[in-house]
Protein backbone atom coordinates (compact mmCIF):
# COMPACT_ATOMS: atom_id res chain seq x y z
CA UNK A 1 0.00 0.00 0.00
CA UNK A 2 1.47 3.57 -1.11
CA UNK A 3 0.39 5.89 1.48
CA UNK A 4 -0.83 8.69 -0.21
CA UNK A 5 -2.81 10.78 2.40
CA UNK A 6 -2.72 14.66 0.96
CA UNK A 7 -3.79 16.13 -3.00
CA UNK A 8 -2.74 19.75 -4.36
CA UNK A 9 -5.11 19.45 -7.05
CA UNK A 10 -2.60 22.55 -9.20
CA UNK A 11 0.65 23.57 -8.15
CA UNK A 12 2.42 26.68 -10.36
CA UNK A 13 5.95 26.15 -7.86
CA UNK A 14 6.44 22.78 -7.43
CA UNK A 15 7.40 21.46 -10.23
CA UNK A 16 9.76 24.39 -12.05
CA UNK A 17 7.96 25.81 -15.46
CA UNK A 18 5.43 23.42 -15.17
CA UNK A 19 1.54 23.51 -14.39
CA UNK A 20 1.33 20.61 -12.03
CA UNK A 21 -0.94 18.06 -9.92
CA UNK A 22 0.99 16.96 -6.30
CA UNK A 23 0.66 14.21 -4.13
CA UNK A 24 1.79 14.03 -0.85
CA UNK A 25 3.34 10.55 0.91
CA UNK A 26 3.11 10.21 5.22
CA UNK A 27 6.28 8.29 6.54
CA UNK A 28 9.87 9.64 6.72
CA UNK A 29 12.88 8.04 7.91
CA UNK A 30 13.85 11.92 9.34
CA UNK A 31 13.11 14.48 11.53
CA UNK A 32 14.12 17.54 10.42
CA UNK A 33 13.17 20.69 13.24
CA UNK A 34 12.32 23.16 10.17
CA UNK A 35 9.99 20.72 8.73
CA UNK A 36 6.54 22.33 7.91
CA UNK A 37 4.82 18.88 7.61
CA UNK A 38 4.43 17.07 10.96
CA UNK A 39 1.25 15.74 9.71
CA UNK A 40 3.34 13.52 7.63
CA UNK A 41 5.72 11.67 9.70
CA UNK A 42 2.94 8.84 10.52
CA UNK A 43 -0.96 8.62 9.18
CA UNK A 44 -4.06 6.85 9.63
CA UNK A 45 -4.92 4.05 6.86
CA UNK A 46 -8.59 5.70 6.69
CA UNK A 47 -7.06 8.56 5.01
CA UNK A 48 -4.53 7.09 2.38
CA UNK A 49 -5.89 8.00 -1.54
CA UNK A 50 -5.92 4.73 -3.40
CA UNK A 51 -3.80 4.08 -6.34
CA UNK A 52 -6.71 3.90 -8.77
CA UNK A 53 -7.76 7.73 -7.08
CA UNK A 54 -4.66 9.31 -8.07
CA UNK A 55 -4.47 7.49 -11.58
CA UNK A 56 -8.19 9.08 -12.25
CA UNK A 57 -6.79 12.72 -10.72
CA UNK A 58 -4.00 12.71 -13.10
CA UNK A 59 -5.67 11.81 -16.49
CA UNK A 60 -8.66 14.04 -15.74
CA UNK A 61 -6.35 16.95 -15.54
CA UNK A 62 -4.03 15.67 -18.06
CA UNK A 63 -5.27 18.19 -20.57
CA UNK A 64 -4.24 21.20 -18.85
CA UNK A 65 -1.30 19.36 -16.23
CA UNK A 66 2.27 19.47 -17.54
CA UNK A 67 3.42 17.37 -14.56
CA UNK A 68 2.62 15.61 -11.34
CA UNK A 69 4.87 15.71 -7.82
CA UNK A 70 5.21 13.26 -5.32
CA UNK A 71 6.96 14.43 -2.64
CA UNK A 72 6.38 13.99 1.79
CA UNK A 73 7.28 12.70 3.58
CA UNK A 74 9.22 10.39 1.72
CA UNK A 75 8.72 8.86 -0.98
CA UNK A 76 11.73 7.10 -1.75
CA UNK A 77 10.51 4.39 1.01
CA UNK A 78 8.27 2.50 -0.99
CA UNK A 79 9.03 0.16 -3.84
CA UNK A 80 5.40 -0.05 -5.23
CA UNK A 81 5.84 3.58 -6.63
CA UNK A 82 7.65 2.46 -9.27
CA UNK A 83 4.88 0.82 -10.69
CA UNK A 84 2.71 3.67 -9.95
CA UNK A 85 5.04 5.62 -12.09
CA UNK A 86 5.20 2.78 -14.74
CA UNK A 87 1.24 3.06 -14.79
CA UNK A 88 0.82 7.23 -15.00
CA UNK A 89 3.38 7.05 -17.94
CA UNK A 90 1.89 4.25 -19.52
CA UNK A 91 -1.80 6.53 -18.91
CA UNK A 92 -1.09 10.20 -19.02
CA UNK A 93 1.40 12.31 -21.18
CA UNK A 94 2.62 14.21 -17.99
CA UNK A 95 6.19 14.46 -16.51
CA UNK A 96 6.98 13.29 -13.53
CA UNK A 97 8.68 15.07 -10.75
CA UNK A 98 10.01 13.49 -7.38
CA UNK A 99 11.52 14.93 -3.74
CA UNK A 100 13.76 12.75 -1.86
CA UNK A 101 16.46 12.89 0.62
CA UNK A 102 18.41 11.09 -1.07
CA UNK A 103 19.36 8.15 1.27
CA UNK A 104 17.59 5.46 -0.42
CA UNK A 105 20.12 5.10 -3.92
CA UNK A 106 18.29 1.69 -4.63
CA UNK A 107 15.28 3.54 -5.05
CA UNK A 108 16.49 6.02 -7.05
CA UNK A 109 18.40 3.69 -9.46
CA UNK A 110 14.99 2.16 -10.47
CA UNK A 111 12.91 5.65 -10.31
CA UNK A 112 15.26 7.09 -12.90
CA UNK A 113 13.97 5.94 -15.85
CA UNK A 114 10.30 7.11 -15.26
CA UNK A 115 11.57 10.61 -13.62
CA UNK A 116 11.54 13.76 -15.75
CA UNK A 117 12.89 15.41 -12.49
CA UNK A 118 14.45 14.87 -9.71
CA UNK A 119 14.98 16.74 -6.63
CA UNK A 120 16.64 16.16 -3.72
CA UNK A 121 17.42 17.82 -0.17
CA UNK A 122 20.62 17.68 1.20
CA UNK A 123 20.50 18.83 4.62
CA UNK A 124 24.17 19.20 6.10
CA UNK A 125 27.17 16.75 5.99
CA UNK A 126 26.84 13.41 7.15
CA UNK A 127 27.81 13.78 10.89
CA UNK A 128 24.98 15.73 11.50
CA UNK A 129 21.97 13.45 10.23
CA UNK A 130 21.83 12.56 13.85
CA UNK A 131 20.54 16.19 14.95
CA UNK A 132 17.52 14.75 12.21
CA UNK A 133 16.50 11.69 14.15
CA UNK A 134 18.20 9.41 11.60
CA UNK A 135 19.18 5.72 12.73
CA UNK A 136 21.49 5.51 10.06
CA UNK A 137 25.36 5.89 11.09
CA UNK A 138 27.53 8.75 9.65
CA UNK A 139 29.55 6.32 7.34
CA UNK A 140 25.67 4.67 5.89
CA UNK A 141 24.60 8.52 5.20
CA UNK A 142 28.34 9.51 3.39
CA UNK A 143 27.46 5.90 1.14
CA UNK A 144 24.12 6.80 0.40
CA UNK A 145 24.72 10.24 -0.67
CA UNK A 146 27.77 9.26 -2.52
CA UNK A 147 25.87 5.81 -4.71
CA UNK A 148 23.18 8.69 -5.32
CA UNK A 149 25.18 11.45 -6.76
CA UNK A 150 26.85 8.53 -8.87
CA UNK A 151 23.75 7.62 -10.41
CA UNK A 152 22.67 11.21 -11.23
CA UNK A 153 26.17 12.26 -12.42
CA UNK A 154 26.14 13.29 -16.02
CA UNK A 155 22.81 12.24 -16.19
CA UNK A 156 21.15 13.47 -19.64
CA UNK A 157 18.02 12.11 -20.00
CA UNK A 158 16.20 14.18 -15.94
CA UNK A 159 16.60 17.52 -14.79
CA UNK A 160 18.61 17.41 -11.20
CA UNK A 161 18.08 19.69 -8.30
CA UNK A 162 19.89 19.70 -4.90
CA UNK A 163 18.84 21.76 -2.08
CA UNK A 164 19.84 22.95 1.34
CA UNK A 165 17.02 24.25 3.63
CA UNK A 166 19.91 27.13 5.25
CA UNK A 167 18.57 26.36 9.29
CA UNK A 168 21.62 27.88 11.08
CA UNK A 169 22.67 25.14 13.69
CA UNK A 170 22.82 22.56 10.71
CA UNK A 171 24.13 24.51 7.90
CA UNK A 172 26.35 27.22 10.48
CA UNK A 173 29.48 28.13 7.90
CA UNK A 174 30.96 28.32 4.62
CA UNK A 175 32.86 25.41 5.61
CA UNK A 176 29.77 23.45 5.99
CA UNK A 177 28.53 24.21 3.28
CA UNK A 178 31.64 23.33 0.75
CA UNK A 179 31.59 19.71 2.71
CA UNK A 180 28.27 18.80 1.06
CA UNK A 181 29.97 19.31 -2.38
CA UNK A 182 31.36 16.01 -2.58
CA UNK A 183 27.97 14.44 -2.50
CA UNK A 184 26.05 16.79 -5.37
CA UNK A 185 26.55 16.14 -8.76
CA UNK A 186 28.24 18.68 -11.04
CA UNK A 187 25.21 18.65 -13.13
CA UNK A 188 22.57 19.64 -10.63
CA UNK A 189 21.38 22.88 -9.83
CA UNK A 190 21.76 23.82 -6.31
CA UNK A 191 19.74 26.19 -3.60
CA UNK A 192 20.01 27.38 -0.50
CA UNK A 193 16.39 27.53 0.63
CA UNK A 194 15.62 30.16 3.17
CA UNK A 195 14.56 28.43 6.18
CA UNK A 196 11.05 29.58 7.55
CA UNK A 197 10.74 28.84 11.42
CA UNK A 198 7.08 30.02 11.89
CA UNK A 199 5.44 26.77 10.04
CA UNK A 200 8.27 24.71 12.01
CA UNK A 201 6.91 21.99 14.12
CA UNK A 202 10.03 21.61 16.37
CA UNK A 203 9.96 24.46 19.48
CA UNK A 204 13.68 24.82 18.73
CA UNK A 205 13.15 25.87 15.44
CA UNK A 206 10.59 28.38 15.90
CA UNK A 207 12.62 30.34 18.20
CA UNK A 208 15.54 30.05 15.49
CA UNK A 209 16.51 33.04 13.17
CA UNK A 210 16.81 32.42 9.70
CA UNK A 211 19.19 33.92 7.53
CA UNK A 212 18.16 36.55 5.78
CA UNK A 213 17.73 37.48 1.97
CA UNK A 214 20.53 39.47 1.95
CA UNK A 215 22.64 37.01 4.10
CA UNK A 216 21.71 34.06 1.55
CA UNK A 217 22.74 36.18 -1.67
CA UNK A 218 26.45 36.83 -0.20
CA UNK A 219 26.67 33.43 0.65
CA UNK A 220 26.03 32.09 -3.29
CA UNK A 221 28.06 34.59 -4.50
CA UNK A 222 31.05 33.62 -2.04
CA UNK A 223 30.09 29.96 -2.68
CA UNK A 224 29.92 30.60 -6.14
CA UNK A 225 33.62 32.34 -6.38
CA UNK A 226 35.04 29.86 -4.22
CA UNK A 227 33.84 26.98 -6.30
CA UNK A 228 33.84 28.33 -9.48
CA UNK A 229 30.09 26.87 -10.19
CA UNK A 230 27.56 29.42 -11.72
CA UNK A 231 24.42 26.94 -11.34
CA UNK A 232 23.92 27.60 -7.23
CA UNK A 233 20.87 29.63 -6.50
CA UNK A 234 19.06 31.43 -3.87
CA UNK A 235 15.63 30.31 -3.24
CA UNK A 236 13.27 32.15 -0.88
CA UNK A 237 9.43 31.75 -1.65
CA UNK A 238 9.41 28.58 0.65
Amino acid sequence: MLPIVGHQPISLIDFPGKISTVFFFAGCDLRCPYCHNESLFTFNIENVIPKETVIDEIEKRSKFIDGVVFTGGEPALYDELIDLFKEIKEKADVEIKMDTNGLNPEFIEKAVPYLNFLAIDIKTTPDMYKELGSELTESDIKNRLIKTKAILEDNKKIKVEYRTTMYPPLVESYERIYKMFEFIPGNAEYFLQKFVNDKAWSSKARETHSYTVDQLERMVLEVRRNTRKDNIFVRTYL
